[in-house]
């Protein structure tokens, strides 16, 4: 199937999902590519359920490529993946909360990236120098896409990363969930 992605402002259709739900329905998609990679995954999610307004072929997006980046530029060790209920003012990878979130923390011990390159990392087309030279596949478009989705749906994305140690990304989704929208501009991929 198809959906219409809108870069205009994205359409965001939302209803009432199982976030951590999610997030496991992609782990256990990528799990293969895991085993293969010979990579260890930890993953550390709540207790309880955690319901929010999301649109969920948007979110499966912004933590799939969240994940799939931590296997591609991981060469050995563990991806951790976590979801985090934070308070308002918690401080978290660098960043300080305006609002209380809900935050998919995905951490990996794999190549890190450039100091140089750390402002970049977000831009279309852009992938770091040691992104390019460890994995030769990719667009540069995963991570401006995951931002894109997040700034649109009152989302945000960090994250933390020493080179040749590893990288923490962080994706915010406001308590509130997020917000619904209908865009103008249309781009269709396939889902």
């Amino acid at each position: 199937t198809y959906r219409v992605l809108n870069s205009g402002g994205f359409t965001i259709q939302v209803s009432k999902e199982d976030a951590c739900a999610i997030v496991q329905s992609i782990l256990d998609e990528l799990k293969s590519v895991i085993d293969k990679k010979q990579l260890k995954l930890k993953t550390v999610f709540p207790e309880k359920n955690v319901l929010l307004m999301l649109d969920e072929p948007l979110f499966h997006i912004v933590i799939g490529n969240l994940v799939m980046n931590a296997i591609n530029y991981t060469a050995e060790g563990t991806i951790q993946v976590e979801c985090i209920e934070a308070k308002k003012n918690s401080e978290l990878g660098g960043q300080t909360l305006g609002e209380d979130s809900f935050i998919v923390a995905v951490k990996d011990t794999g190549y890190g990236i450039p100091e140089k390159q750390k402002d970049k990392i977000f831009t279309k087309f852009f992938r770091a120098d040691n992104a390019k030279e460890k994995h030769t596949d990719g667009t540069g478009l995963g991570l401006y896409m995951t931002k894109s989705i997040l700034d649109h749906s009152g989302g945000a994305v960090w994250f933390s990363s020493q080179e040749n140690k590893g990288t923490t990304f962080y994706a915010a989704i406001p308590r509130v969930g997020m917000k619904a929208k209908t865009g103008t501009l249309s781009l269709i991929y396939p889902t």
